[in-house]
């Protein structure tokens, strides 16, 4: 249907222009071009029966014959498929719309990129206060997302991922799923939870995430789509975004300015710690990104001072320790399980902490190790039934980007229809011709770790394409001079905003 309407409204405007009376390609001294884009039945001229002939071909008529030659003029947008895309720009070329047919071929558009929700407000909601059935979901999903993340890490980098800002992006997303798509997505983000349920809890737990001068979660949701007729995002599904999520919608061409436009907003939002999402949009078939952004930057309540600062050795898996710079501290709150233990150091205003896990060595116990042990119960556990005494610490300063595609992770957490591109039932998001599936869901992350505090970005875009405990009077120790597990921590619900570990910190 779409192709149809597209075809129909090119061939509409060739009638209009009169340009199937006569033919469309001569040289520039009006004797008849050779070998020219378009002149599939090789007449040496370029006109409507063309047009004709290369529709019934990607109509798959059986009684169209085209020779080599022919197939080698047809792929008139030269991008190595002939499609009726080909012959959407063949007939605007009749209708004189573009200059040219071949690699030099564009449709320019006098359109940039809108916000469609300048001067709209959010309306009135009402939110879920967060409880047990929340935290339980975004423990069973933190665990998940980390599991499938570090399996694929085979070089056994460092590694980072935000929960909050990936589920945030699918949350969007799920608003526009219907039947087995949203089904599967509703498992892998809220478990027994429906999505109008995540909406209202999420609703309330993004209003009450701490925010103080030093240290301050900035959250940005925008969604992009095509501006293309075929292309028709319900209202309803904007409004529950932007009621929800407070989610930006913007319209815009999917050309050049568009990956800029993109990048500039991702780039602002993570305060210039992911300056960069996209190096292109891959294809015409890409109509929609849902993007979430975080921005995390804290002072530590306590600040390590010049004389806690000292090098020292850090050893990764199967090399010789490196040196680095390692801050040594005191903290009074400490983590034990069977197999780690660990300690949180608060950042100024007392809403978020820094949770570090060591495996332990005399167990033998890797981080892998461990990350393959964890459960949503053991971490929630191990966050839940701290020790208030003193611990002598020493961490490494550190610094990363890290970045991922989610796709397989997220298949293989459970919800592998939303990526297939016969079964995905995206319908609450596209009302235009055609489906759309999800092509990949793409994850990127910053984190800095000093004397000062912790800067922290991530950004998670899914691109849609269509079709207090006892005291203790012995000091307990933990030093993060091997590969170790960390987190950022909201205190008020025990939830990883962030969450990953440091196998050298010399990485960057």
């Amino acid at each position: 249907m779409k192709k149809r309407f597209r075809t129909a409204a090119a061939l509409a405007a060739c009638i209009l222009t009169c340009s199937f009376l006569m033919p469309a390609a001569v040289s520039a001294d009006d004797t008849p071009a050779a070998q020219q884009y378009g002149d599939i039945n090789l007449d040496q001229q370029v006109d409507v029966s063309d047009a004709v002939l290369l529709a019934r071909f990607c109509a798959e008529d059986a009684t169209v014959n085209i020779s080599q030659s022919g197939k080698a003029l047809a792929d008139v947008d030269a991008d190595g498929k002939i499609t009726q895309d080909d012959t959407v720009t063949l007939l605007q070329f009749i209708a004189k719309l573009i200059p040219s047919l071949g690699p030099a071929a564009q449709v320019e558009t006098d359109y940039k990129t809108v916000n469609l929700m300048d001067g709209i407000k959010s309306a009135e909601i009402k939110s879920k206060p967060v409880d047990a059935a929340f935290t339980d979901s975004q423990y069973a999903l933190t665990i998940n997302l980390l599991k499938q993340t570090a399996q694929a890490n085979t070089q056994n980098d460092n590694l980072m991922i935000s929960p909050l800002s990936v589920s945030l992006a699918l949350s969007m997303t799920a608003n526009g799923a219907k039947d087995q798509t949203l089904t599967e997505m509703e498992k892998v983000l809220g478990g027994d939870l429906k999505i109008a349920d995540l909406n209202a809890y999420y609703a309330d737990y993004l209003n009450t995430l701490p925010n103080s001068e030093n240290a301050q979660l900035h959250i940005a949701n925008s969604i992009w789509f095509k501006n293309d007729p075929l292309i028709k995002v319900p209202q309803e599904f904007l409004q529950t975004n932007a009621d929800y999520y407070k989610a930006d919608a913007y319209k815009a061409p999917f050309n050049e300015q568009t990956v800029k436009d993109i990048n500039d907003w991702v780039n602002k939002n993570t305060h210039e710690m992911i300056p960069k999402l996209l190096d292109n949009i891959p294809n015409g078939n890409v109509f929609m990104y849902l993007i979430n952004a975080l921005a995390f930057e804290a002072d530590w309540a306590s600040c390590y001072k010049d004389n806690e600062i000292g090098e020292g050795e850090f050893t990764p898996y199967g090399t010789d320790p490196v040196t680095v710079e390692m801050m040594h501290g005191e903290e009074r709150t400490y983590l034990e399980d069977e197999y780690a233990t660990g300690f949180m150091k608060s950042y100024k205003g007392g809403g978020y902490s820094f949770a570090a896990i060591l495996p332990k060595e005399s167990e033998s116990i890797t981080v892998s190790d461990y990350i393959g042990m964890m459960t949503p119960e053991s971490l929630q556990k191990l966050l839940s039934t701290k020790q208030n005494c003193k611990v002598i610490t020493k961490m490494p300063k550190f610094k990363f980007a890290y970045d991922t595609e989610l796709s397989e992770a997220l298949k293989a957490a459970g919800m592998p229809t939303a990526f297939n591109e016969e079964k995905s039932d995206f319908g609450n998001l596209n009302a235009g011709s055609g489906n759309g599936y999800i092509s990949r869901v793409l994850h990127k992350t910053f984190i800095q770790v000093d004397e000062a505090g912790t800067k922290a970005g991530a950004v998670t875009a899914v691109e849609m394409q269509i079709k207090s405990a006892i005291e203790v009077d012995k000091p307990k120790t933990v030093y993060l001079d091997r590969p170790f597990i960390f987190m950022i921590v909201d205190h008020q619900h025990n939830l990883p905003i962030f969450i990953g570990y440091v196998m050298n910190p010399l990485e960057e």
